[in-house]
C-alpha cells in the first residue's frame, strides 16, 4: 500500500463505535480501526465520562497509524453524535457526565422549556422539538443537580472536546451547535432567551465556526500519535451529515438516508431560501445548519438499530454488521409474495419489523420532498443497516427511484477526512471533492470489492 500526496485522517465518534480511518487525495479508505463507545447505562439512558471517549479515539488513532501507508498527515477531521455535551472548567479539565443523547432524565425540565417559552417559539427559533432532549435542557438538569458543575467555563459537543484535546481551541460547529436547542437556526447565533431560562452564563457558550474551519494544529500529540505533529484539525460535524458528504451527498436534488443506531433520513436546503425553521416539526423533521456550507438541512430522526437489535436478541438471533440469521427466512417469505399471511415465526416478524422502519423512513422523504426545493432526484443510503438484504430489498421496492449505495465502508470516517482537506488547504472547496463510486440494486455492498486492505477492529 502506498500514497502519491498527503494523507487526511477521519474520526467518527458514534453511539456504539468510536472508528478512525485514512484517506488520500482521491478520496480512497486506505485503513479503518475501531474501538467500542464506553456508556454507563443508567435508568433513564446512558452517560459517559469524558475522558472515556478522548481515550477511546486515541487508542483508535494509535492502532490506524501503523497500517496507514508513508506520507504526510495532513489534516484529522472530526465528526460525533450531537446533543451529548462536555462541560470544561476553569483548568481545561472535563467535569461531571455527558449524558447520552437518547437519555430521557431531563423531561421535566423540556416540559418546563416549553412552558416559559412555548413550542412554538421553540421550533420557529431552533428548528427542534422535544425528541431527542436538546443539550440546553440537559444542561439546566446537570446544574440543577450537580452545583460543582456551575463552575464550568465551556460547553462543548463531543466532537469539539476531541478537536479541544488536540489543539486547545474551544469553538463550536453550526451543524452540531444546531442540536443543542440554544442556536437561533436564520440569525446563525446564540439564543440568549433560551440561555437565560436554563440559568446558564453566556460565556460557557463558545465561538461559531463553519464545518471545516481549521481549529489549529496539532503542536503536541499524544504520546504514541507523534506522527500526526502539525496536521490541521477541524470539527466536521453532525455525524448523519458527515455521513452523507462522505457519501457523495453535495446538493439539495439528493436526499441522504443514514442507517444505523438511529436513523437519519435528510435533505440540504440553500440556507438563503426562505423557509421557516418549524415548517417540518409536524412530522419531526427538524431544521438546523449543514455540514455543507451555504445549506441548512431538514432531517428526521428515527429509531433502527436502537430498535431492531433489541427484537433481533429477543427472537434468538444472531447478527453482525447489518447481517442477520433471519434474513434468510425473510427474504424467502418476500420471494414468495405471500409476506402478509405467514406463520407467526422469528423470520416473519422480523420482516414486518424492518418494513415498519422503512415505511417511516419513506414517509419521511415524502415530507422532506413537500418541504425542499424541487424534486428529489437520487436516494444514496449508507450505514451498517445499509448492508441488511431484507432493509435494501424493501428500499429498492419502495422508492421512486432506485437507492444508490456508495462504495464506501465508513462514510462518516471518509466525510471528516474530506473535510479535513479543507482545514489542511488540500481541497478548495467541497465541491472539489472526489466523488465515490456508486451502484444500484440487490447486490450487498460487502461484495462491491470496496473494503480496505486494512480493516482492523480493536
Amino acid at each position: 500500500m502506498s500514497a502519491t500526496g498527503p494523507l487526511l485522517i477521519g474520526v467518527d465518534v458514534g453511539t456504539t463505535r468510536i472508528k478512525a480511518g485514512v484517506i488520500d487525495l482521491d478520496g480512497s479508505e486506505l485503513a479503518h480501526t475501531s474501538q467500542p463507545t464506553v456508556w454507563t447505562p443508567r435508568q433513564t439512558g446512558a452517560e459517559a465520562r469524558p475522558a472515556d471517549f478522548s481515550a477511546s479515539v486515541e487508542r483508535a488513532l494509535a492502532a490506524l497509524l501503523p497500517a496507514a501507508p508513508a506520507g504526510v498527515i495532513a489534516g484529522v477531521g472530526i465528526t460525533s453524535m450531537a446533543e451529548t455535551a462536555v462541560l470544561i472548567g476553569p483548568g481545561g479539565e472535563a467535569l461531571g457526565p455527558a449524558i447520552a443523547w437518547y437519555d430521557n432524565r431531563a423531561q421535566a425540565d423540556m416540559a418546563e422549556m416549553e412552558a416559559a417559552l412555548t413550542r412554538e417559539t421553540i421550533g420557529h427559533v431552533t428548528g427542534l422539538d422535544a425528541k431527542p432532549i436538546p443539550t440546553v435542557v440537559a444542561l439546566r438538569f446537570l446544574m440543577r443537580t450537580e452545583p460543582d458543575l456551575r463552575r464550568a467555563t465551556r460547553v462543548l459537543s463531543v466532537a469539539e472536546w476531541i478537536a479541544y484535546r488536540l489543539t486547545g481551541t474551544a469553538a463550536s460547529e453550526r451543524s452540531l451547535a444546531s442540536r443543542t436547542g440554544a442556536l437561533a437556526i436564520l440569525a446563525g447565533r446564540w439564543w440568549p432567551d433560551v440561555i437565560e431560562w436554563a440559568g446558564l452564563s453566556p460565556a460557557l457558550f463558545a465561538e461559531l465556526l463553519p464545518a471545516g474551519s481549521s481549529w489549529g494544529r496539532i503542536e503536541a500529540p499524544p504520546p504514541g500519535l507523534e506522527r500526526l505533529r502539525g496536521a490541521a484539525v477541524t470539527v466536521a460535524g453532525h455525524d448523519h451529515l458527515v455521513a452523507a458528504i462522505g457519501s457523495g451527498i453535495t446538493g439539495s436534488s439528493q436526499v441522504m438516508d443514514s442507517c444505523g443506531t438511529a436513523e437519519a433520513v435528510m435533505r440540504a436546503v440553500p440556507a438563503d431560501a426562505p423557509h421557516d425553521p418549524a415548517d417540518g416539526l409536524a412530522s419531526a423533521i427538524a431544521t438546523g445548519w449543514h455540514a455543507l456550507p451555504g445549506f441548512h438541512c431538514l432531517l428526521a430522526g428515527l429509531p433502527l438499530g436502537i430498535e431492531l437489535t433489541p427484537l433481533l436478541e429477543q427472537l434468538g438471533a444472531t447478527h453482525s454488521s447489518g447481517l442477520t440469521s433471519l434474513d434468510a427466512g425473510a427474504l424467502a417469505t418476500l420471494d414468495s409474495g405471500r409476506s402478509s399471511d405467514q406463520p407467526d415465526t422469528p423470520a416473519a416478524k422480523w420482516l414486518r419489523a424492518v418494513r415498519g422502519t422503512v415505511d417511516r423512513a419513506a414517509a419521511a422523504r415524502r415530507e422532506l420532498e413537500r418541504l425542499g426545493p424541487g424534486p428529489i432526484e437520487e436516494m444514496r443510503l449508507s450505514g451498517g443497516w445499509a448492508s441488511n438484504p431484507v432493509l435494501r430489498r424493501l428500499k429498492d421496492a419502495e422508492s421512486p427511484q432506485l437507492p444508490v449505495y456508495p462504495h464506501v465502508t465508513e462514510a462518516g470516517v471518509r466525510g471528516a477526512g474530506l473535510m479535513a482537506g479543507i482545514a489542511a488547504g488540500t481541497f478548495a472547496s467541497v465541491d472539489r471533492f472526489p466523488a465515490p463510486a456508486t451502484s444500484t440494486g440487490p447486490q450487498q455492498p460487502a461484495t462491491a470489492g470496496t473494503a480496505p486492505p486494512h480493516q482492523l477492529q480493536t
